[in-house]
């Protein structure tokens, strides 16, 4: 099985994975101070070769399992995303951090993971071809608990990163025509109530999307910055730790959120044009391996894992090019952050696992 399992594993998959990752922390590097352990550049690099060793476990249990047990995983997660409103931190806004000690991690994140393994499982054992509205309300609750449970917490970008998850998800195992029409009445709805239900802040960066120049010292200093950084990149870059905007400070989040900024200010447009063709090259292998999985459970959960990484993506381009607004939304691979790295690890050591058993009875 060991031997069999090697030649399926996907090395060009697994490579373009690595150079993602590098690239981040080449770019953290580029952009922070020092080089320590306790630094951002050291703590990536610990998460990095931590995420990878769950990569590889991951890939050591049949995928089954973790669907299998996933009702008693759920109830876990959802147990300690209730336990971070009580005893989590605030970082900024959100108090959406547990610290054990020295170690620090955001439940969410992992949430994600659990919530596309808790969909699939249930998706895939309906028989039906068209989903009941019980049933997608029962998806609904899936998702939409952990939602609440995060959005008390104040992670609002957190939160909406699930959205995509359930309606994919629901998509695949079929719905209704009927039932689409009525979520877009729902939509349509909620979105204008929704906007009075926003605190003051969220509602300066969603208008700092049409005039980031209205406030350019303050709402909108983040998304001009940002502007300055990939313009002036031109087309080789201006290499590392001579960008301006980054490596001299000038642009906030530069290793987290505003991570591919300093990559296109440092590598220019043809670093950012390979960045971007890496990221289509894994979601090519994510629609292959979930085309080609064993069973519906396994074509679900490479799918949710595909919606997750294509939604991070251009959610935080979009923040990174100023037609979405600042909601905290990391780029998958590379920007700095324990949590964000070792969840999208999992994501694809489970998409993996689905890859190589494909044809395992």
């Amino acid at each position: 099985m060991g031997e069999r399992l090697l030649r399926s594993f996907d090395w060009l998959w697994f490579l373009a994975l690595l150079v993602l990752a590098g690239a981040g922390v080449m770019a953290i590097w580029s952009t922070t101070s020092g080089a320590g352990l306790n630094s951002y550049f050291g703590k990536q690099l610990i998460f990095l070769c931590g995420a990878l060793v769950i990569f590889f476990v991951l890939l050591c249990f049949d995928y089954r399992l973790f669907s299998d047990y996933i009702t008693v995983i759920y109830v876990s997660m959802m147990a300690v995303l209730s336990i971070t409103l009580l005893i989590g931190r605030a970082v900024g806004t959100n108090k959406s951090w547990l610290y054990l000690g020295a170690f620090s991690f955001q439940p969410s994140e992992f949430a994600k993971i659990v919530v596309i393994i808790a969909l699939a499982k249930y998706y895939s054992g309906l028989d039906s071809d068209y989903l009941s509205f019980r049933e997608l309300a029962a998806g609904a609750a899936i998702v939409f608990v952990p939602v609440a449970l995060v959005l008390l917490q104040g992670d609002l970008g957190t939160a909406v990163t699930f959205v995509p998850v359930y309606l994919v998800l629901s998509l695949l195992a079929g719905i209704r025509r009927k039932h689409i029409i009525l979520f877009l009445l729902i939509v349509g709805v909620y979105i204008p109530a929704g906007w009075f239900s926003l605190r003051d802040y969220q509602k300066e960066r969603i208008e700092n999307i049409f005039d980031p120049y209205k406030d350019p010292d303050r709402v909108g200093y983040q998304t001009i910055q940002s502007m300055i950084a990939i313009g002036s990149g031109q087309f080789l870059g201006k290499g590392l730790k001579q960008g301006t905007q980054g490596y001299l400070g000038f642009l906030p989040a530069r290793h987290t959120d505003f991570v591919f900024s300093v990559l296109a200010e440092e590598k220019g447009f043809v670093g950012s044009i390979t960045i971007l063709a890496l990221f289509l090259f894994v979601l090519s292998r994510l629609f292959r391996a979930a085309c080609e999985a064993r069973d519906k459970v396994g074509a679900l959960i490479v799918s949710g894992a595909a919606t997750l990484i294509f939604c991070h993506v251009a959610i935080n381009l979009g923040m990174v090019f100023g037609v979405f607004p600042v909601i905290g939304i990391p780029l998958p691979f590379i920007s700095a952050g324990g949590s964000a790295l070792v969840t999208f690890f999992i994501a694809m050591g489970l998409s993996m696992n689905v890859r190589i058993r494909r044809y395992v009875n």
